[in-house]
């Protein structure tokens, strides 16, 4: 009867993941949810048999975890000013030392992302690097699973009260207008670190990587996509390389927002990402399955 943590448990990713494994109806399978605030716990989830919400809080240098086989984390953004690789690797440890208190872990899986393995040029991404490096210094009868994931689909859920105004139009950061580059699904996320927790097959490798991709899409076609959606026309206003900062000074301070600026660079042509000099070992792709189309109209039937 395999128990399991999820840590942080109110991420979209870490919630994606508790509904995977839960659809699998499998009466024998637990699972731990580690919340700041367990308010943040969804209802569905409080009154279920297999799920229970624990408080816990990994920037706790005293963090304790509940006897579990298996752990899923993913690294939380931060919006301050902190140093993003110091911040994520400070949580990190808090999890390590967790980790090694409660000797039951037999596994982890971390959600990282494309990008990972570089410890410059990719801004807010650097604390995936933090996280992978520190996860990779556990024993080595603990099984690590980082999967890299690329740019989110339900990203474009910021622009839905543009679009739904009466003159619709979006901002788009990936340029120029028809570069094309992966997108995945929260839930295609969820399915496949479910998958990964749950897998009993010899590892490949210890940590076994691999990234996770769906269909490449263009701001051209993420504009297709939405006036096919309103039956309208849609105003696209393609933001360029030395126009991030700018756009991003709009929302964040000044430091979050020069991560962000490079973060976004970094995937575009002539960024680190984009020339990817030192590629995922073994370079194991695999695939989501669900289309851009189908995350928008759930995000536009959500708010029209």
């Amino acid at each position: 009867m395999p128990t399991i943590t999820i840590i942080p448990a109110s991420c979209k990713t870490s919630l994606a993941t508790i509904r995977a494994l839960l659809s699998l109806s499998d009466p024998s399978v637990k699972i731990h949810g580690i919340y700041r605030d367990l308010s943040k716990v969804p209802e569905d989830l409080l009154s279920h048999p297999q799920f229970t919400a624990l408080q816990g809080d990994i920037d706790d240098p005293s963090l304790e975890l509940p006897p579990s086989d298996l752990l899923f984390h993913t690294t939380p953004n931060t919006y301050t000013d902190a140093d993003v690789f110091e911040h994520a690797k400070r949580q990190t440890e808090n999890l390590k030392t967790a980790i090694l208190k409660s000797s039951t872990i037999k596994k982890i899986v971390l959600m990282s992302t494309m990008g990972a393995q570089y410890s410059s040029g990719t801004g807010e991404l650097k604390a995936n690097h933090a996280a992978e490096t520190t996860i990779s210094t556990l024993p080595a009868s603990i099984q690590k699973v980082f999967v890299r994931c690329c740019w989110f689909m339900e990203n474009w859920a910021s622009e839905l009260p543009n679009l739904l105004s009466d003159k619709p139009f979006f901002y788009s950061t990936i340029s120029p207008a028809d570069f094309p580059f992966p997108h995945i699904a929260v839930r295609d996320i969820g399915k496949t670190c479910a998958q990964e927790l749950l897998s009993t097959a010899p590892p490949k490798s210890n940590p076994y990587i691999f990234e996770l991709q769906g269909q490449s899409y263009s701001s051209n076609d993420v504009k297709k996509i939405f006036e096919e959606l309103l039956g309208k026309e849609v105003d696209m206003r393609v933001i360029p390389q030395e126009g991030l900062l700018d756009y991003y000074r709009q929302v964040f301070s000044e430091h979050v927002a020069r991560e962000y600026t490079e973060m976004n660079q970094s995937f575009l042509e002539g960024g680190i990402l984009f020339l990817n000099p030192e590629p995922t070992p073994g370079g194991e792709i695999r695939r989501g399955e669900t289309e851009l189309r189908e995350v928008l109209a759930g995000l536009l039937k959500g708010r029209v």
